[in-house]
């Protein structure tokens, strides 16, 4: 089972502290090793593209009316989606610890690819 994890919090917490991302790169090695984890990466400012009565529109963010914004993405390879839930709590416990005060909410979606081929 594929799952994709979204770290967001409010843009305006500022910059993590090093003992986060040192942290936070250490969780993400030891993923790695273990095999669970496929890809990882921070997020960029977001550009929206828009289907709205029939008119295709696009808006580059940062978006003033966002309440939190995804700092960063995981993609993982987990036998059950309790594997998975228990990586998102890893790292809400993490930003916890280290980075106490913030509201921080981790996504985690499975991703249902393509279809079976036919038989």
């Amino acid at each position: 089972m594929r799952y994709m994890m979204f770290v967001k919090m409010d843009p305006n917490a500022g910059p993590p502290p090093a003992a986060l991302i040192e942290a936070v790169e250490g969780e993400i090695k030891q993923q790695y090793a273990d095999g669970v984890l496929l890809d990882a990466d921070g997020l960029g400012p977001a550009v929206e593209i828009r289907l709205t009565a029939g008119e295709v529109t696009h808006v580059d963010g940062p978006f003033a009316e966002a309440k939190e914004v995804a700092g960063g993405f995981s993609l993982f390879e987990v036998r059950s989606h309790d594997e998975a839930v228990e990586l998102g709590r890893r790292m809400i416990q993490l930003h916890e610890e280290l980075w106490p005060g913030q509201d921080v909410t981790v996504e985690m979606r499975p991703l249902v690819g393509p279809p079976p081929p036919a038989e």
